[in-house]
């Protein structure tokens, strides 16, 4: 069965396929869908597979189930919830002959959105029955994993800023609320990229570091990214002032062309970032500590990482055939 995985096919005629399916209980989105998912479930069970719920109890149980089942050659490990329980499954999957299925009751589910799963728990369930097979890359930070993008400066401020507050249960407004808040007083920083044998000095107020394209749900700033090219993307969005600031906002909201005028983009396998202060990093939508004034912050990319279960027909933007 896992070699069978391995084609690039649709796996909607595949027999006793073993899978698990990792959710939060405690969480609103499981607590809201609870009925959803056990439908899901057994869904899954009619069409033979051989599918079980393991609900975590404590930080750490989503890699700890993940880790199992890749020890134990499971087929699927389906991450119910957003792209916060898809980012601690796949620090597991990464290089696995398991793959991730999704469905998707985050409070953005950008992955999701990005490849084209229905945020419909019942027509995401049809998905992974119908739906194929595919290799897509990883980034890489520190020890850690991602398969959206890496935030560092604005975005990653307002991410830490989100953790402390209250405002976090407000989902993607408390986001939009802080980070209105913070957008006209937060300080450009100085970067230093090293890429390719080249070294770039620039005045940033965000830079973001793409696997993929779509960023929280609503802007591309990484908008030329395939996921399974083995490169990253990466967007800095230079210093501006007051009304610069505004004018990038509308212009990334709106798609515009003029959006390029505000920043410097390049491409790579590997990106080593330099920066004079710490600066706050958010990772796949969650905080993810400072870089440091000793030593740079190295991301690279980790090519066909991943088996993902999308739609037969996804983005043709996101993939490279």
């Amino acid at each position: 069965m896992q070699k069978d995985l391995q084609d690039d096919v649709a796996i909607v005629n595949r027999q006793c396929i073993t899978a698990i399916l990792i959710a939060n209980p405690t969480s609103g989105s499981y607590i809201h869908n609870a009925d959803h998912i056990a439908h899901a479930v057994s869904y899954l069970q009619h069409h033979s597979w051989q599918a079980e719920l393991r609900l975590t109890q404590q930080s750490g149980d989503a890699r700890k189930f993940a880790r199992e089942a890749v020890a134990q050659h499971t087929d699927v490990v389906v991450a119910v919830g957003g792209d916060g329980t898809i980012n601690e499954v796949i620090q597991e999957l990464a290089g696995s002959e398991t793959a991730l299925g999704v469905l998707p009751c985050g409070t953005v589910n950008v992955w999701a959105r990005e490849v084209g799963i229905s945020l419909d728990i019942a027509n995401a369930c049809d998905i992974l029955i119908n739906g194929q097979i595919r290799r897509v890359d990883l980034g890489h930070i520190n020890d850690r994993y991602f398969l959206l993008m890496v935030g560092i400066g604005f975005d990653g401020e307002v991410t830490h800023e989100v953790e402390k507050k209250p405002i976090k249960r407000l989902g993607v407004l408390g986001y939009w609320l802080i980070g209105f808040w913070m957008a006209m007083s937060y300080p450009s920083f100085r970067v230093l990229l090293e890429l390719a044998g080249r070294v770039i000095k620039l005045h940033a107020l965000q830079i973001i570091v793409g696997n993929t394209q779509l960023y929280g749900g609503a802007l591309k700033y990484t908008w030329q990214a395939k996921c399974d090219d083995g490169q990253l993307d990466i967007c800095v969005i230079r210093k501006q002032n007051i009304f610069g600031r505004i004018a990038v906002a509308i212009d990334f909201l709106l798609y515009r062309e003029q959006r390029r005028q505000w920043v410097h983009y390049e491409t790579g396998n590997v990106v080593k970032i330099y920066t004079r202060q710490p600066v706050a990093i958010q990772l796949d939508g969650d905080p993810f500590g400072y870089t440091t004034r000793d030593a740079p912050t190295t991301i690279s990319a980790a090519h066909s990482a991943l088996k993902v279960i999308v739609p037969r027909q996804t983005s043709a933007d996101i993939f490279s055939d």
